[in-house]
């Protein structure tokens, strides 16, 4: 699996330290849009939990790509496609509201008796 982009880049002797927890390159420290430091380094973790291995490949100004492969055996075979088109993920505007269901505080209450 590939995942690339077109981005500033990681200078190529911060890669080890964009790698480490919380480590954050140059240009991360500068942008308003900085993060914790700690989603290339999850990713990486988990996939060597997986047996799999990640590479890093970035250049400056033009962009960075992660490639990640896993082992056969963790990895699902192919799914068949689905007969019929999924339901859409938000509800339509004109279809009827589903009935609401009690309220789990009240149902807690009502079993250890409590108030009304």
């Amino acid at each position: 699996m590939s995942v690339k982009d077109t981005g500033p880049g990681i200078p190529e002797d911060e890669i080890p330290i964009v790698l480490s927890s919380f480590g954050q390159g140059t240009n991360s420290i500068k942008s308003a849009e900085q993060g914790a430091g700690l989603g290339l380094p999850i990713v990486k973790n988990l996939i060597d939990l997986h047996g799999g291995t990640f590479s890093l490949k970035s250049k400056l100004r033009i962009g960075t790509e992660v490639i990640v492969t896993f082992p056969p055996e963790r990895v699902m075979a192919a799914l068949a496609p689905m007969a019929e088109p999924a339901p859409p993920i938000q509800p339509q505007a004109d279809a009827p509201t589903p009935p609401r269901e009690a309220k789990p505080a009240r149902s807690v209450r009502k079993l250890l008796n409590i108030g009304k």
